[in-house]
């Protein structure tokens, strides 16, 4: 390969029309923000490590691009603007009580994991408003980030609403602790409201506090459908404020025309941790993660020494011009309503699922013709797609939205780890994930030893030894029969799918530790769950039901 020819991973070349076209929606959306006031500014491509460092929330050491300067301070490309604004603001803008409007473009950089295809190199554009908390700027904030989406072309998109308070307020109303809490966010995270539904009855609180998480799972329109959760709030001062200072947002949305772009996610968190009240983010089909976000965060300038409080938001314009083009793409029926589509992993799963699809009412009659050469099936009354893929690929079709959902097994999701909504447990392909070997291994786990484990999932192998059992090993991936591995001496011992065992026992090997359960899961494209809610929901729900029969 001549390198002097080719781009890094992760980085591109943009050029002739398509250049003409993002700089002009750049323009355009800077124009909207210019004319409300708001003043350009420019901060360094690289900043000191500190400023984007763990204390602050800012992004994982790992992702960031880090380098040293003579003096051996370590510096790194900015992976996000908004520190670096906070930290100009406090320097430069001091008047005690001043209104401050900053917008900004330019590129962050995040070091992603390969062959993800996922750019590293991104350009955003942004509005922060410092020095002002109230629910007129709140409110203007969201305006700006619907005026300038508005004003880049794009027609169909989603402003998802929540706030910080909701979240902290449950967690500190029912005494959980860390632990808790971590695995309430993955399951929020992975929109699994069954999964949080479960593990809330079995943390034993108050019937009413119970009833009160369930707004985390949820989807909203309007505060009219949350109205039955205020009375359950109302001994929660943190929680009950936060839905009414919503409701209050919400008329302000309405006064200035916002309202029908906008819905609200009660359980709504950020991986960064320096929001403070409201949270928002910005969904349009042809992405597979939102193409804007933001929120109040009243504390990050302190860090900086300076008491302020602030808002802002940030749009991805790489993934907003992907937006746009799937727009100008995108296929729908004569009515305008948009076709679901589902991927399913080839094999006895795809057979199961729909055999589950059918018993809800969304059979696809061509699937049933094993002679086909079709690649999507079509059921036109009820407005789905459905097509067979490699287990694999099943998650990659998911997260980049070329399918809304797929059914696909736990071993493929933990392995892929994709940007996406793990939301149901189906129950059927029941196996699990095992460390295996010949009986004379066990002790080599016991002493936690270094040794070899061959395996055909080296992520979750690697996550199991290193993150949970805290052993050093070396993983040796494999194509083919694993349990050949242990004996003709690759590796001591394996970590791979047990469904009966039979093949380990006619072969002299055992069952050492069990990694997890595995079993048929129900992904969604982060996206399509949003703009797709009601719909996506209620197969979910149906699908549900299924599995309880």
């Amino acid at each position: 390969m001549n390198r002097l020819l080719h781009t890094p991973e992760g980085v591109r070349d943009i050029y002739n029309g398509e250049y003409t076209r993002k700089l002009r929606v750049i323009s355009d959306m800077n124009q909207v923000l210019y004319d409300r006031g708001y003043m350009p500014i420019q901060t360094p491509t690289f900043e000191y490590f500190d400023i984007f460092g763990q204390e602050i929330g800012t992004t994982p050491s790992k992702d960031l691009y880090k380098f040293f300067d003579r003096e051996g301070n370590t510096l790194v490309l900015r992976p996000d603007f908004t520190p670096a604004i906070a930290r100009a603001a406090a320097k430069y803008f001091t008047n005690v009580g001043e209104t401050i409007r900053l917008t900004y473009n330019g590129n962050v950089f995040i070091n992603n994991s390969s062959y993800q295809g996922r750019l590293k190199e991104n350009t955003q554009l942004g509005a922060e408003l410092i020095g002002e908390n109230s629910l007129e700027s709140d409110s203007e904030m969201i305006e700006m980030l619907f005026k300038t989406l508005k004003v880049s072309g794009l027609a169909d998109f989603q402003i998802s609403i929540g706030h910080a308070d909701v979240f902290k307020g449950l967690m500190e109303a029912a005494g959980l602790d860390q632990e808790d809490e971590t695995q309430i966010r993955s399951l929020i995270h992975n929109q699994n409201r069954f999964g949080l539904e479960e593990f809330i009855e079995h943390r034993k609180l108050s019937s009413e506090l119970t009833q009160l998480f369930g707004i985390l799972s949820g989807m909203y329109a309007s505060p009219d459908e949350w109205e039955s959760y205020k009375a359950l709030a109302k001994p929660y001062p943190m929680i009950a404020n936060a839905l009414e200072y919503l409701s209050s947002l919400n008329e302000k949305l309405a006064s200035v025309g916002v309202d029908s772009y906008v819905s609200y996610e009660l359980g709504l968190i950020s991986e960064y941790t320096y929001y403070t009240g409201i949270l928002f983010s910005g969904y349009a089909f042809g992405t597979g993660e939102p193409i804007a976000k933001g929120g109040r965060y009243d504390r990050l300038l302190s860090y900086f020494g300076k008491d302020a409080a602030a808002i802002g938001f940030a749009i991805s314009v790489d993934d907003l011009m992907d937006a746009l083009s799937s727009q100008a793409n995108d296929i729908k029926t004569s009515d305008s309503e948009r076709y679901l589509t589902v991927a399913l992993g080839k094999g006895r799963l795809a057979d199961k699922a729909m055999e589950y699809f059918e018993r809800i009412g969304m059979p696809c009659e061509e699937m049933k013709d094993k002679k086909s050469r079709k690649l999507i099936f079509v059921n036109e009354e009820k407005k789905m797609r459905f097509f067979l893929a490699k287990g694999p690929d099943v998650p990659t079709y998911v997260e980049y939205g070329a399918a809304d959902i797929g059914i696909v097994g736990e071993d493929t999701i933990l392995e892929e780890s994709r940007n996406i909504f793990e939301v149901l447990d189906l129950g059927f392909g029941k196996c699990r994930m095992c460390v295996c070997g010949p009986e004379s291994a066990r002790a080599l786990l016991e002493k936690q030893e270094l040794i070899r484990v061959a395996t055909k999932y080296p992520k979750i192998a690697k996550d199991y030894f290193y993150n949970k059992k805290h052993q050093t090993v070396e993983i040796i991936k494999l194509n083919g029969s694993i349990e050949l591995a242990p004996i003709v001496g690759l590796s001591e011992v394996i970590c791979d799918i047990v469904e009966t065992g039979s093949t380990l026992r006619e072969n002299g090997l055992v069952v050492l530790e069990e990694v997890c359960p595995l079993s048929a899961r129900v992904v969604v494209n982060q996206v399509s769950m949003k703009m797709e809610n009601e719909r996506i929901t209620d197969i979910i729900q149906a699908l549900k039901q299924v599995t309880e029969e």
